[in-house]
């Protein structure tokens, strides 16, 4: 029996990940019985989508804390319902503060034998917004691969954490200019970032992280450092290609000077409770 706080989940060693990806398989499976759509997201998320190189989470020892899942506002009172069939309660209920309530719910299970569960709704809006609205059938178990990426993207205090799991992504799967089984959607990033300049200096940003933070990983070869690249450099130059509106000059002329991103409420937070950001 594991004695887990409800209301603060520790991390624990990657090594775990079978048991954390058993309980989230149940969890899909039920809602999937009741024709509900709850998608994976986060390092869950990524294991699944990474099965060659799950591998490189495990030598840098990746920490894991709960359940992250993507959901439709639509169907939350079924999915209440779902959880309460199998044993779990709401945490906090309405009484928490609003920026945990609004499009997000908590579940946790009493008895302590369960990880907490995170269920969010519609989209994820973070430093920059992604909606996930009509996304969920494009994949059975995991929100897509490459909203699953842009998730990644688009913190700006980042932690060492989402690095591993960028560094993961990019090794696995291509650039695509479409929508493509098993590669990232060019289009779908280009159009988001060509749409907001915020969204674009903050993956510009991440990008480079990622470039550096590579270099402290020692059971990276250099052709897969270069590999990674490769695919970033792809990425960001079809982006680059794109023409800018109007307001997104005008935007880009003030710059940094002025707070680009969303400020996350610390109980919104996506809860990798890895403390500060990467600092590489």
């Amino acid at each position: 029996m594991r004695d887990l706080a409800a209301t603060e989940p520790l991390g624990e060693p990657f090594s775990a990940w079978p048991e954390f990806v058993a309980e989230a398989e149940t969890i899909i499976e039920a809602a999937r019985d009741r024709g509900l759509h709850l998608r994976l997201l986060g390092a869950l998320a990524v294991i699944k989508q990474c099965p060659q190189h799950v591998w490189l989470l495990e030598k840098t020892n990746r920490i894991l804390t709960d359940l992250d899942f993507m959901g439709y506002d639509r169907e939350i009172d079924q999915v209440e319902r779902m959880f309460a069939e199998l044993g779990y309660e709401v945490l906090g209920g309405r009484g928490v503060t609003m920026d945990v309530w609004v499009g997000r719910r908590i579940f946790h299970d009493p008895s302590r034998g369960r990880r907490r569960v995170d269920v969010f709704l519609d989209r994820l809006d973070f430093c920059h917004p992604i909606d996930l609205r009509g996304r969920l059938d494009l994949d059975p178990v995991t929100i897509p691969l490459t909203d699953l990426l842009l998730e990644k993207l688009q913190i700006v205090e980042i932690n060492e954490k989402d690095l591993k799991d960028l560094v993961v992504l990019f090794l696995e799967h291509p650039v695509a200019d479409r929508e493509s089984p098993g590669a990232f959607d060019a289009s779908r990033v280009v159009d988001l970032l060509s749409a907001d300049w915020g969204f674009y200096y903050t993956v510009s940003l991440n990008l480079d992280r990622i470039r550096r933070y590579m270099q402290t990983i020692p059971d990276l070869s250099d052709g897969q450092r270069a590999l990674v690249e490769e695919r970033m450099d792809h990425l960001w130059r079809l982006g680059e290609a794109r023409p800018k509106s109007l307001r997104w000059k005008i935007r880009a002329r003030v710059g940094p000077a002025r707070r680009w991103y969303q400020e996350v409420g610390e109980g919104y937070r996506e809860l990798g409770r890895e403390s500060g950001a990467w600092e590489g």
